[in-house]
């Protein structure tokens, strides 16, 4: 992990568009930025080992991650964060306990990030605040809700396709074994769905 690669500038504009991100007061959003951390990744490095505490709650800027387990020697991709969604192990964060999952940067990443103390002190002294857990609960809940249901109610295919529609740009990038793992198929049965759309 790299912080230090990024101009003043540079880090001053990733957390203006922070602040847009966030959708809060600016006087609101000012006490938050405090306690930003930009953390920068590169491709196929690791932001959470399973095992580890997480000790952050972030945002994704740039890039893209996967989150996966390894289960008798394989690997599985079960989601993956794009731009501007949240990224974290989130029960690990809110229970401080070991994850149970690996978090990795496929693409060279960016991400804006909270530490489990800083935001325990702002919810203390601002309840306002706690709108952004919340934010984080609801979008975590919401995306694992949709993706149960797509795995119970939609083919490999329609799951591929609204992939495609949702993330175009980074679907493009996500290795095959590991959008295949993500789908729930095999890396070949993948490529007989993309031959079958692209003609």
């Amino acid at each position: 992990m790299q912080t230090n690669h990024l101009s003043e500038k540079e880090i001053e504009d990733l957390k203006s568009n922070f602040k847009k991100l966030m959708d809060m007061p600016a006087s609101q959003a000012d006490v938050f930025l405090k306690g930003l951390r930009i953390r920068c990744f590169e491709k196929g490095e690791l932001i959470l080992e399973a095992g580890k505490t997480e000790r952050y709650l972030s945002v994704v800027l740039e890039g893209l991650t996967r989150h996966y387990l390894i289960r008798n020697g394989e690997d599985k991709s079960f989601d993956f964060s794009f731009k501007n969604e949240f990224n974290s192990s989130y029960a690990s964060f809110v229970q401080q306990q070991p994850s149970q999952f690996y978090i990795e940067a496929i693409e060279p990443t960016l991400l804006a990030s909270f530490s489990y103390e800083f935001l325990n002190t702002l919810y203390e002294k601002y309840p306002a605040s706690n709108r952004f857990g919340r934010i984080a609960i609801e979008d975590y809940f919401v995306l694992r809700e949709k993706r149960e249901l797509s795995l119970l109610t939609e083919n490999a295919t329609e799951r591929y396709k609204k992939l495609l529609e949702e993330q175009p740009n980074y679907v493009q990038q996500i290795p095959l074994k590991y959008l295949a793992s993500y789908l729930n198929i095999k890396p070949e049965s993948l490529s007989r769905i993309r031959k079958q759309i692209t003609f």
